[in-house]
This record gives structure tokens, C-alpha cells and sequence, in this order.
């Protein structure tokens, strides 16, 4: 059976040559014929000529799914991995013994601040149409939540980034950050404005210039979080176009 190492194996990335190759556990398989892996990667994520026997480890799913796929060769690494060196010795040590780390830090803080800014949206119209006092705390508060989350969303985010796609310039990732920064700008602003005049919004039902900017630009966090979090789930669940 033919041996394979980092090099060798990197040639059937789905690119470079017809047939596509993972390892998995020291076996390579053949999964050419897959619909999931015939652009080389799967689901966004995972890239074909490498050995992914950490990444599987943190899939959602387990081993039994290459059972179906041909087995033509034994990966036996050199130790010279192609990812060598792209994360800290201590971090990657730490990868290698909690793999979940590679993806579940940032799916968990990201849920928060887009669920968070919806709901000032949410809250606001609300206000808007009631005009129940409490309706307008709790837009304010929303915000002010919405702003905390999104810090460590961000920062496990560019973590997540880093470490699973090299910080590789993949448009859905770049379409998270620039209106994730956006979304965050407005939710300052609008923090600081009302730090300001607290009063700003008590006024929606006369319509003023400035009350209703506030009102809009807080419908705007809703919308700036809706898209990050279809972007999100482009990665998880990327829609493949035929």
C-alpha cells in the first residue's frame, strides 16, 4: 500500500490533482467521489491533502463516516507538518488535547450579542408602539449587553479564524468582521448619545430629528446582526451552488 507524508499527500487537495485525499488516523482515504468534498473542502472548514485526525475529533460527527470510502495508502508524518509553527508550541499543545477548542469558544459567545442587538431592535419598536417605559430600558440595556458579548465574540472569533483557516481572506469572514465593527460603532454611539440625553428616546411619538435617528440607528444593530449571523451560518452550513 502506497505511503504517504505531509508533502505527498498535499498534491490531492482537490486542486492540484483530479483525485482527493485525507488522512485520518495514519489510513488516507479517497473521497473524490463525495459531493461534500469536491471543491477540496468540506463545509468551509476542513481542507482536503492534510491529516485531519484532530479536526475530525472536533467534528460533530465521528470516525464511521470515512468507513464508506477507499482506503489507498498509509500517512506516516515526517513531523514537518505544513501547518507547523502557525499557532504557538503552547497553544497548539493545548489544541491537540482539547480539539473542541479549535471551533466552540466562538459559536458560544457569538449567539449572545446577535440575539442581544436583535432584541434592542426588537424592544425599540416595541417602545415605539406602546410607549411603555420599560420597553425603553431594556433597549438601552440590550445595547449596552449586545456591545460586552460582541467583544469576546470578536476576539474568539479572529481566534477561530487564525487557527482553523490560516487567516485566509474567505469572503464570508470578511463580510462578519467589516459589519461586526459596524454594528459595534453604532452600538457606542448610540451608548454614548444617550449617556448624553438620556431622554432621547421619550420623545419618539412628536417624531423629532434626532429621536428618530436614534430610533432608526438601533433598528440598524438588528439588521447589522442578522447579517453576521447569516454569514455565520454560511460557514457552518455553507450553501454549495450547483
Amino acid at each position: 500500500m502506497e505511503k504517504f507524508n505531509e508533502k505527498t499527500l498535499a498534491k490531492f487537495n482537490g486542486k492540484d490533482e483530479k483525485s482527493i485525499y485525507i488522512a485520518y488516523k495514519g489510513k488516507v482515504y479517497d473521497v473524490t467521489e463525495s459531493r461534500m468534498w469536491k471543491t477540496g473542502t468540506h463545509m468551509n472548514r476542513h481542507f482536503a491533502g492534510k491529516d485531519l485526525t484532530n479536526e475530525i475529533g472536533a467534528a460533530p460527527h465521528g470516525e464511521e463516516v470515512l468507513s464508506k470510502f477507499k482506503v489507498v495508502g498509509i500517512f506516516e508524518s515526517t513531523g514537518e507538518s505544513q501547518e507547523a509553527g502557525k499557532v504557538p508550541g503552547w497553544l497548539g499543545n493545548m489544541l491537540e488535547r482539547h480539539p473542541s477548542l479549535k471551533r466552540h469558544p466562538h459559536p458560544i459567545f457569538a449567539h449572545f450579542p446577535i440575539a442581544f442587538m436583535i432584541g434592542s431592535s426588537l424592544f425599540a419598536i416595541l417602545y415605539a408602539i406602546f410607549d411603555v417605559k420599560s420597553f425603553e430600558a431594556t433597549t438601552i440595556n440590550l445595547v449596552i449587553t449586545g456591545l460586552i458579548f460582541s467583544f469576546f465574540a470578536i476576539l474568539t472569533g479572529f481566534l477561530t479564524w487564525y487557527i482553523n483557516y490560516m487567516a485566509k481572506p474567505i469572503r464570508a469572514v470578511k463580510i462578519k468582521i467589516a459589519f461586526s465593527f459596524i454594528m459595534d460603532a453604532d452600538a457606542i454611539f448610540l451608548i454614548f448619545w444617550h449617556s448624553i440625553d438620556p431622554q432621547i428616546l421619550l420623545n419618539l411619538r412628536d417624531l423629532p430629528f434626532s429621536s428618530l435617528t436614534f430610533f432608526v440607528m438601533t433598528l440598524f444593530l438588528g439588521i447589522f446582526a442578522v447579517i453576521i449571523g447569516y454569514y455565520g451560518g454560511e460557514l457552518v452550513f455553507p450553501v454549495k451552488k450547483s
